[in-house]
């Protein structure tokens, strides 16, 4: 995956499965916890949310993915650790960009719940920031858990292939938002019969093997190269958005089998916390809003990209409301996965509008 978890998955024991699981107390978790972690701040003089995933590298070090909205305009920007080689222990968050566009920059030390340092923006303008891990009343907190396991191709040999299998999910309080997270998790009709992750996890987990063992064990003795042959599969969520009684995650799924690169996508949604139930967007828009929605995210598209035709850049003329949405307070975003307007090279493209742009189909 992007987080490059096979590499560290080939170290651990060849067969075995792990869970872990962080609380769900306002306690800092430890930084070698999976967990989910929800800062409040400011960059400058501007309030700031920050929704960060601390995981583990192939090193066994952190490693944060997430996104970061600004309370003026709640757009999210998505970012990823990159390695400190300062040796000062600071943990540095770049912002995604397009490719050979600059690209903003955190800086500085997460310490006792404190994420301070200094902010880099795209065009260069640096402003300190003071973060601190708070979940206030609007907010949702989860128990984060990481479920994965290893099997080697050939059993007796050393060096041998492997698979991996992996989920990585959240665990809400509420009963009603545990069984919305499942289902996006594995689908509705499978939420039905698995009744919680742990379930779905050994069912899936069964299987991946099973059919890894069959696929790959005719190619075990050709001359390729054996990490055409290391199979991954894994299953993570993100907070995209998280508060005011809006709650916005993604489910990815990111599988390897072989070939030049593996495949992923994300899948999102939004809860409305208040009404205790998933946002559509007949809940959001009028009927017929399609026409405008298609202008608004094709102007944004165009602006990311900084083109006046698409082409140049993606497979379409215009981008199209997909259902693969989620909101902020404050507007819409649309998620596009790779090759679904774009290139494998292009990434998964992510489309913002805000509601101020669309006030003539809003409900």
């Amino acid at each position: 995956m992007k987080k490059l978890f096979f590499a560290l998955f080939l170290c651990s024991a060849v067969c075995a499965c792990e869970q872990k699981e962080s609380n769900t107390d306002e306690k800092m978790p430890d930084a070698k916890d999976y967990a989910y972690l929800h800062l409040i701040g400011t960059i400058g003089d501007a309030p700031v949310h920050m929704n960060l995933i601390q995981d583990l590298d192939y090193d066994k070090n952190p490693w944060y993915t997430g996104y970061y909205t600004y309370d003026e305009i709640q757009e999210p920007l998505g970012f990823y650790s990159s390695m400190d080689s300062t040796g000062q222990g600071q943990l540095i968050l770049t912002e995604f960009a397009v490719t050979d566009e600059p690209y903003g920059l955190f800086r500085g030390k997460l310490e006792k719940g404190v994420y301070s340092g200094e902010y880099t923006s795209a065009a260069g303008k640096k402003s300190p920031f003071t973060l601190t891990y708070s979940f206030p009343e609007g907010t949702q907190q989860f128990s984060a858990v990481r479920i994965e396991a290893t099997e080697p191709a050939k059993k007796d040999a050393k060096d041998s292939p492997k698979g991996h299998f992996a989920y990585e999910y959240f665990i809400p309080k509420e009963t009603w938002l545990k069984d919305a997270f499942l289902k996006e998790m594995v689908g509705d009709s499978l939420a039905q019969v698995y009744k919680n992750p742990e379930k779905a996890y050994v069912v899936e987990q069964k299987k991946f093997f099973t059919d890894y063992h069959a696929e790959v064990e005719g190619m075990l003795e050709d001359d390729q190269d054996a990490a055409f042959l290391n199979y991954d599969f894994e299953k993570s969520m993100e907070v995209l958005f998280n508060q005011d009684k809006l709650l916005s995650i993604a489910t990815v799924d990111y599988s390897y089998a072989g070939g030049a690169h593996g495949n992923y996508g994300s899948a999102c949604a939004t809860f409305d916390l208040a009404k205790k139930k998933k946002v559509s967007l007949e809940d959001v828009f009028k009927p017929n809003h399609e026409a405008a929605l298609t202008k608004a995210l094709t102007a944004a598209a165009k602006k990311k990209f900084k083109v006046q035709d698409l082409e140049e850049v993606l497979f379409v003329k215009q981008v199209e409301p997909n259902g693969n949405f989620f909101l902020t307070g404050k507007g819409i975003c649309f998620n596009y996965v790779p090759y679904e307007i774009g290139s494998y090279a292009a990434g998964e493209l992510k489309f913002f509008v805000p509601f101020t742009e669309l006030k003539t189909v809003l409900k």
